[in-house]
């Protein structure tokens, strides 16, 4: 799969074996993640990030693009979100436009940018 067609799609879902991968709070990655399996974001991602289920710990934070079903921020986002299901805690800090099917926004989270509901 090439660059252009990851933009356009939505991961494939995980499959029943696929591993959980952490990415600590010590850890700085400059470019692309990609995972068959669910990821933790407790450090710092500059890049896409593309995967089935994303968590964005209150530590954690991505800056560039990311592809997820289900996505999970109680850190910090810059940049675009592409998910069918999009979770914003009360210490979410977005800066983003998001593409989404469904949305929850907690009190107190912060987002500023477009948010756009794709069926």
């Amino acid at each position: 799969m090439n660059r252009a067609e990851l933009v356009e799609s939505w991961p494939e879902p995980a499959t029943a074996d696929a591993r959980q991968s952490v990415l600590g709070s010590d850890l700085v990655i400059e470019g692309d993640v990609v995972s068959v399996g669910p990821v933790e974001v407790q450090g710092k991602v500059i890049g896409l990030l593309r995967a089935p289920k994303i968590g964005v710990t209150q530590s954690g934070s991505i800056d560039g693009t990311v592809q997820a079903l289900d996505l999970s921020v109680l850190g910090s986002v810059s940049g675009i979100i592409s998910a069918r299901q999009v979770s914003l805690s009360a210490s979410a800090v977005v800066h983003a436009d998001v593409r989404h099917e469904r949305i929850a926004i907690e009190s107190g989270a912060q987002i500023e940018g477009k948010l756009q509901r794709k069926l």
